[in-house]
């Protein structure tokens, strides 16, 4: 059972949560209704209809790394929509854009299919901090031809939303709302309901509590994991360096199989840099 204080700092977490954040976010915005609210507001678009939501989906690369994507959703006229909230500067998020949209254009184009039918891909950057130095809320990146300034059309739409830039637009009003921990407000029902659902019901906040405690469980696991891996590499290696022999004998000597050895290296080796300051700090 847990403790008092531990049900405290729960709460009290639940409270500070915004929009902004992937947990709330992933929460509010799987819901269909609110989603085509969300990106209704952002596109301009109010006939747009969403068909299905997916929130926090794994899409595997059997190729090359694969990517967890916020709220992806596919539109009536065939449009994939992904939305990804960025609080933190704290990586290459135009290279990080170009990667999700060609592992969703591979997605969702079957094998077969002619180029011309390759599916529109929107990628929706929504950050906390300002990675295109605009006084706009909303931002459109396109290619075009460098020489004749001529814009391509290929089917790939990105979007940079700055919610710490208010430009008095509907877009603004409610990233304005995105950095609030509660909000209620005509303009938008929708997110307005399921902020109202996730913070002042208990089915909603018992909901959020499961989330995080299911994040800090996922974190512990891989903190574990990675310094586990850390820990076998350094020994193998010291070993191995000590002795003037290969990792292959150093292995041998801790009784462990050099493929132990290599899938500790794997492992370590896919993790980003920061990610590993943070752990074996």
């Amino acid at each position: 059972m847990r403790s008092l204080s531990s049900l405290i700092s729960t709460e009290q977490r639940i409270l500070q949560i915004r929009p902004i954040d992937d947990l709330l976010f992933n929460l509010m915005y799987q819901d269909k209704a609110a989603c085509q609210e969300l990106i209704r507001t952002i596109l301009e678009d109010d006939s747009l209809i969403v068909l299905n939501v997916t929130a926090q989906d794994t899409v595997p690369n059997l190729l090359g790394r694969g990517v967890r994507l916020d709220v992806t959703c596919q539109t009536a006229d065939g449009r994939i929509i992904n939305v990804e909230v960025q609080r933190f500067d704290r990586d290459d998020y135009f290279r990080r854009i170009r990667y999700n949209s060609s592992v969703l254009t591979a997605r969702h184009t079957p094998k077969g299919t002619d180029f011309r039918d390759v599916a529109e891909v929107y990628i929706i950057f929504i950050t906390e901090f300002d990675i295109i130095k605009s006084e706009k809320t909303v931002c459109h990146i396109k290619s075009f031809i460098e020489e004749t300034g001529e814009i391509i059309e290929d089917g790939l739409h990105r979007i940079i939303v700055n919610a710490a830039k208010y430009d008095g637009t509907k877009q603004a009003r409610l990233m304005k709302h995105f950095r609030e921990n509660y909000f209620e407000d005509n303009e938008f029902p929708e997110s307005s309901r399921q902020i109202r659902h996730f913070k002042r019901t208990e089915k909603g906040r018992d909901k959020m509590g499961t989330v995080m405690q299911s994040i800090i469980n996922d974190y512990v696991k891989e903190y574990t994991e990675y310094r586990d891996a850390l820990m076998l590499i350094r020994n193998i290696e010291t070993i191995a360096d000590s002795i003037q022999g290969s990792e292959q004998d150093a292995c041998r000597i801790l009784k462990v199989s050099y493929e132990d050895y290599l899938n500790a290296k794997k492992l370590i080796e896919e993790v980003p840099a920061e990610e590993l300051d943070e752990v074996f700090a």
